[in-house]
C-alpha cells in the first residue's frame, strides 16, 4: 500500500513532466480537455479553471493505482519509460564524438590493439612515421 508521501512526491514528479495544463475546447463532446501522452489521464471540464484544478486530483488517483499494482497489464505497458526525449539527456552541446570504423581482425592482433594503453602507443607511432 502506497503512503500519501509516497504518492505526492510521485505526483510531483508527474506534473513537472506534464508541464503547464493547458486545456483545449472540444466541439465535439463541448468541453474544455486536457490529456497528456506521458500517462492515460483525461479530464474534461465546462471551463478552463476547473480542468486545470481538478486534472492533478484524476492524475494523483491514477498514480495510487499505480503504485498499488492496480493497473491493468495493457495500461501499465503503454505507460512505461519517460514518454520522450528528457532534458539533459544525451551528448551536451558542442561536444564532438570521436569518429570510428568497425573493422575485423584476427583474434590475437585484435586482442592486442584493444589491451590498454595499445591505442595512444599506435597513434603516437602513426605520427612519428607520418612526419619522416
Amino acid at each position: 500500500m502506497a503512503t500519501a508521501k509516497e504518492i505526492k512526491e510521485h505526483l510531483n514528479i508527474a506534473l513537472k513532466e506534464v508541464g503547464k495544463i493547458k486545456p483545449w475546447f472540444d466541439k465535439e463532446v463541448k468541453e474544455w480537455i486536457f490529456k497528456n501522452s506521458n500517462y492515460p489521464v483525461e479530464y474534461g471540464g465546462s471551463s478552463k479553471e476547473e480542468v486545470i484544478k481538478n486534472y492533478p486530483k484524476y492524475l494523483r488517483e491514477f498514480i495510487k493505482q499505480r503504485l498499488n499494482d492496480n493497473l491493468s497489464p495493457i495500461t501499465e505497458n503503454k505507460t512505461k519509460g519517460h514518454g520522450g526525449q528528457r532534458s539533459g539527456a544525451g551528448r551536451p552541446v558542442g561536444t564532438k564524438k570521436e569518429q570510428t570504423k568497425r573493422v575485423s581482425l584476427p583474434l590475437d592482433i585484435a586482442d592486442w590493439i584493444t589491451a590498454p594503453g595499445t591505442i595512444s602507443h599506435l597513434r603516437a607511432l602513426g605520427i612519428s612515421c607520418h612526419h619522416r
